[in-house]
């Protein structure tokens, strides 16, 4: 078992990103969230520089999973360049070995991957088909779907449904997710080789 730091945008966000890694991963990996007290645009501050190292060496991880969000279209190469240089930047901080998880506009793209369960818990018949990288304000979506609802959508609910999530459908319905689960088994391969 080997230990992996996640740093991300909130807490909710890196508890819900180990949930979901678990599914399939648990018994190879403990994940440790890295830089709590740092939230959203923090992370692009100078604090980082000195609190996440700090944190690695504590956890005595491996490597780190950076969990950002892109806000934007793949296709917007400005937000998608600058989200890269923060990476690997930051990441030549600390070892040179993470791996960055890049959510098309926001976390919520990954719940749309597996819609089915998200309408079993929250009662409703949103029908969504496609990669759901190709929705704007997935967020807002997942809460116009569940404005009539007896339950409501909030960010905050995104911990416990990841837990909820089918890993295998959200893997093959997210091209990014798809992407960053190939490199994350690319490099577990070669740390137990």
């Amino acid at each position: 078992m080997i230990n992996v730091g996640l740093v991300g945008e909130d807490p909710n966000d890196t508890v819900a990103i180990s949930k979901l890694l678990s599914k399939k991963y648990a018994e190879k990996i403990r994940f440790h969230s890295l830089a709590k007290r740092l939230r959203g645009c923090q992370l692009d501050s100078p604090k980082i520089l000195k609190t996440l190292p700090i944190d690695f060496k504590d956890k005595e991880c491996e490597f780190i999973i950076y969990v950002r969000d892109l806000d934007g279209f793949s296709s917007e190469k400005a937000k998608f360049e600058a989200k890269n240089k923060w990476f690997t930047t930051l990441d030549a901080r600390i070892n040179g070995q993470g791996i960055l998880l890049l959510n098309i506009w926001e976390l919520e793209c990954l719940i749309l991957g597996d819609i089915e369960t998200f309408n079993r818990l929250y009662n409703v018949n949103c029908n969504f088909k496609g990669d759901p990288v190709m929705i704007k304000d997935p967020k807002g979506f997942l809460m116009k779907e569940t404005a009539k609802s007896k339950k409501k959508y909030q960010e905050s609910h995104c911990r416990d449904i990841f837990g909820d999530l089918d890993f295998e459908k959200v893997s093959k319905n997210c091209s990014p997710f798809r992407t960053f689960i190939k490199n994350l088994d690319e490099k577990l391969s070669k740390e137990r080789s």
